[in-house]
C-alpha cells in the first residue's frame, strides 16, 4: 500500500510516472527501500537528499537502464518490465555524467542520435537545428565535443536528451560543478521545458529546486521522508520569519519573555546566537527591546528549503 500524503494524491489519469513499492540493494547496502512515488504529468518534480539517498538507483530503473529487485514503475501506463523499448522512446535522460562521443562535431552528434531515436529522416535537420538554437550552441555546431568546456558539454548533453522529442525528462544534477552563469543558464533551459515536459530534477542545490520546482521530495535512506510544493515544505520550519540574534551572556530569562511573544512560534539558541521564528514581524522590536546592548547583531531570513532538509534528516535520525 503507497505511504502518500492526502496533499499528494492525484487521480491515475493525471499521473505519468508511478514507482510502487521499488526496492534495490547492492550487496548488504539497501539502496531504495519500498519506495513508493507518483509524477503529475506536465509537473516538474524535484528529488532532493544527501548522497547515497537512492536518487539516481531510482531514475536508472525508471529508466530501465537497471532492474529493482522488487516493485514495478509504470510510466505513462508502461511497465518497466514489460515496455522497456515502449518507456525508453518516452523519455529523456540527462545523467550526472554524460558520456559523449567527443570526436563528433556538436551538429553530427545530434543528427546521430536523432537516427539512433528513429526521428524521420525528413525532421532531422530542422530538429537539430532548432536544439542547436534552444541551448545556444549554434555558433559552435561545427566543432568537435573534444574541444568544448563542461558547461558547453552540459549544454550539448540537454540538446541529445531532447532529440526524439521525448514526454518525460529526466535531469540528474544537471548543474553540479558547473560556475554560477552556466548554472543559471542550464536552469533557464529547463525553465523552458516546464509544462510541457514531465520532467524530474535530482539535485543538491535547494535554491535550484525551489526556484523551478512545482513540488520537491525528500529522499533519504531510499525512502520518501516529506513530499510537498516548496512553499508547504518551507510552512513546516516554524514561522514566516527567521530572526537571527547574536548576544552575548544568553541568559534564560531573555528566552522565557521572547518566547512569550504572540509571533514567536519557536526560539533555538546555537552558541551566543537566538534563532527565532515568527509568524510576522510586529513584534520585532519589542523582542530586541528586551535583549538590548546585549545584541551584538540582527539578522533575518525566509525558511529555506535547506531548512526543511536539514530538520527532516535531524528528525529521523532522533
Amino acid at each position: 500500500m503507497k505511504q502518500e500524503l492526502d496533499v499528494n494524491k492525484v487521480t491515475s489519469s493525471q499521473i505519468m510516472i508511478s514507482m510502487d513499492s521499488l526496492s534495490k540493494s547492492f550487496g548488504n547496502i539497501k539502496a531504495l527501500d519500498n519506495l513508493n512515488l507518483d509524477v503529475k504529468k506536465g509537473e516538474l518534480l524535484g528529488v532532493i537528499g544527501p548522497n547515497g539517498a537512492g536518487k539516481t538507483t531510482a531514475i536508472r530503473i525508471t529508466c530501465c537502464i537497471m532492474k529493482p529487485d522488487q516493485g514495478d514503475v509504470l510510466v505513462d501506463g508502461y511497465s518497466i518490465h514489460k515496455d522497456p523499448l515502449k518507456i525508453k522512446s518516452l523519455i529523456g535522460y540527462l545523467p550526472e555524467e554524460p558520456n559523449l562521443y567527443e570526436r563528433f562535431k556538436a551538429r553530427d552528434l545530434l543528427k546521430y542520435f536523432s537516427e539512433l531515436y528513429g526521428v524521420p529522416g525528413a525532421d532531422i535537420n530542422q530538429r537539430v537545428e532548432e536544439l542547436l538554437e534552444l541551448v545556444g550552441m549554434t555558433h559552435r555546431a561545427e566543432d568537435r565535443i573534444n574541444t568544448f568546456s563542461k558547461g558547453l558539454r552540459q549544454r550539448i548533453s540537454i540538446a541529445r536528451a531532447l532529440v526524439h522529442d521525448p514526454e518525460i525528462i529526466i535531469f540528474d544534477e544537471p548543474t553540479m560543478g558547473l560556475d554560477p552563469a552556466t548554472s543559471q543558464t542550464i536552469r533557464h533551459f529547463i525553465n523552458q521545458l516546464k509544462g510541457d515536459k514531465t520532467i524530474i530534477l535530482c539535485t543538491h542545490y535547494m535554491d535550484e529546486a525551489d526556484q523551478l520546482c512545482d513540488r520537491v521530495a525528500l529522499l533519504d535512506q531510499g525512502r520518501i521522508r516529506d513530499m510537498g510544493t516548496p512553499q508547504d515544505l518551507k510552512s513546516k520550519i516554524h514561522g514566516d520569519l527567521i530572526l537571527l540574534v547574536r548576544v552575548t551572556n544568553p541568559l534564560e530569562s531573555d528566552q522565557e519573555v521572547i518566547s512569550g511573544f504572540r509571533s514567536v512560534e519557536n526560539l533555538e539558541t546555537e552558541d551566543e546566537q537566538y534563532i527565532i521564528s515568527l509568524n510576522s514581524r510586529e513584534e520585532i522590536s519589542q523582542i530586541l527591546n528586551v535583549l538590548g546592548s546585549r545584541a551584538l547583531a540582527v539578522n533575518t531570513k525566509e525558511p529555506t528549503l535547506e531548512d526543511v532538509f536539514i530538520s527532516t534528516l535531524e528528525n529521523r535520525r532522533i
